[in-house]
């Protein structure tokens, strides 16, 4: 090792605590702004050079620094994005949160050939902004933020792990394969976008219905039955009325389990369950009341509405205990146990 390289990693050693002060710094800024401005993220990640990466990497380019201020990736931050549209917008907001070395930063998706072989992320070489106030020590530590989608971390991931860095490395035949993998990739990051705005086009379309009224024309899924129990006022206010009476705090939970219950008593539309809210809703508050005389709890689930209502619905309309089981089989999955909850809420009808 040169005199040079040695004094560089003499300089490293010195100053490894501060790079990993300024990561920890760098990832909490950044999660906290990512979280701000609604901008979705699989993970905010970083590391600092180790000492025998940085010794191969002067090894190979040593010719190109002359102290350790000049190798700007000895902190890596990374931002993994759930959609690729995300990577332009998390890129706009660490343009506002830091100093940009314009210079030593690079959009390597632009830079890509439309035939060469890769699928890479856009980087950007970063110091902390003065007015930050964490003083001159931080302030002057460059670090590399590499802005990815979850595809191009899972190829980036892959092909590092596969040893191939570049088209040079490999043969034409494999050169090829690899090409074709990118572009799939490329494509599904697309079809996710287009994915995730039609979703949001139909909650949007779905959130219009109801506020018109027109409950009997929405058939029943996952994004219908978040619409109604977050925006309908009848069964918000029922809802409330149970957690108030259960004296529990309520923790949101997905109701994607009470769609195939509420198919199994008939229900196809947001129409039918607020037909069993108007008709059952007596019937439910008064097994609600009896359930909660015997059981403490300190958390109750945001669907505690549907629960009782589709209970409620069991006893007023002539189910057999069978039905009843076979209908508590579904969450349980357990057939003695189910019957053994059947048995309970028909005896406590007659309570």
């Amino acid at each position: 090792m040169s005199l040079k390289n040695k004094a560089i990693i003499d300089e490293y050693k010195r100053e490894k605590d501060t790079y990993i002060k300024l990561g920890d710094i760098v990832s909490n800024i950044l999660k906290k702004e990512l979280k701000a401005n609604d901008i979705d993220f699989l993970a905010v990640e970083h590391r600092v050079k180790e000492e025998t990466s940085l010794e191969g990497k002067l090894e190979l380019k040593g010719e190109k620094y002359t102290s350790l201020s000049d190798i700007t990736d000895i902190l890596g931050e990374r931002i993994i994005c759930f959609f690729s549209d995300d990577v332009d917008r998390a890129a706009s907001l660490v343009e506002k949160l830091f100093d940009i070395d314009w210079e030593n930063s690079v959009d390597k998706r632009a830079k890509l050939l439309p035939d060469a072989f890769g699928y890479l992320s856009l980087h950007y070489i970063c110091t902390l902004k003065e007015e930050l106030g964490y003083g001159e020590e931080l302030n002057s530590k460059k670090f590399e933020i590499q802005i990815r989608s979850t595809l191009q971390h899972t190829w980036a991931s892959i092909s590092h792990d596969l040893g191939y860095k570049s088209e040079y490395g490999v043969p034409k035949k494999i050169t090829r394969e690899l090409s074709r993998v990118a572009g799939l990739l490329e494509i599904a990051d697309d079809q996710f976008i287009n994915i995730r705005d039609d979703i949001r086009k139909y909650s949007d379309e779905v959130k219009l219905m109801l506020e018109k009224g027109e409950l009997g024309k929405v058939l029943i899924d996952l994004v219908t039955l978040n619409q109604y129990l977050e925006t309908n006022e009848n069964m918000r206010q029922f809802t409330d009325e149970l957690v108030t009476i259960s004296g529990a705090k309520r923790k949101k939970i997905s109701p994607e389990s009470y769609i195939e219950q509420l198919n199994f008593l008939g229900k196809k539309t947001i129409g039918d369950i607020e037909l069993m809210l108007i008709e059952n809703r007596e019937k439910a508050l008064k097994l609600a009341r009896r359930t909660f005389e015997t059981t403490e709890l300190t958390r109750i689930s945001s669907n505690v509405g549907l629960f009782f209502l589709c209970r409620a619905e069991l006893l007023d309309n002539g189910y057999s205990i069978e039905d009843i089981a076979r209908f508590m089989n579904i969450s349980t999955n357990n057939e003695r146990r189910a019957l053994r909850q059947a048995e309970q809420l028909v005896n406590m009808n007659f309570i």
